[in-house]
């Protein structure tokens, strides 16, 4: 495994993404944010393959230049 492949902590992580562990933290329980690996266990510890995290933030990429698009509010 190199350096890159390397799992990231949350520490790591969320400072990364400019966000407190905490925040990563209720990410996870609600089910957004980036993928995660718990290493042992219901309440091991967390980490994020790099490449993952990646992907997650490339997802949420946005085109400035794009159309915006409009949406109708529901009542």
């Amino acid at each position: 495994m190199t350096r890159s492949d390397a799992l990231l902590t949350s520490a790591e992580v969320a400072d990364r993404l400019g966000v407190s562990e905490k925040t990563l933290g209720n990410w996870r329980t609600r089910r957004y944010g980036p993928p995660f690996i718990r290493l042992s266990g219901a309440f091991g510890p967390v980490r994020y393959r790099p490449a993952d995290v990646d992907a997650w933030e490339e997802r949420r990429l946005t085109d400035p230049e794009a159309p915006k698009v409009l949406r109708r509010r529901v009542r």
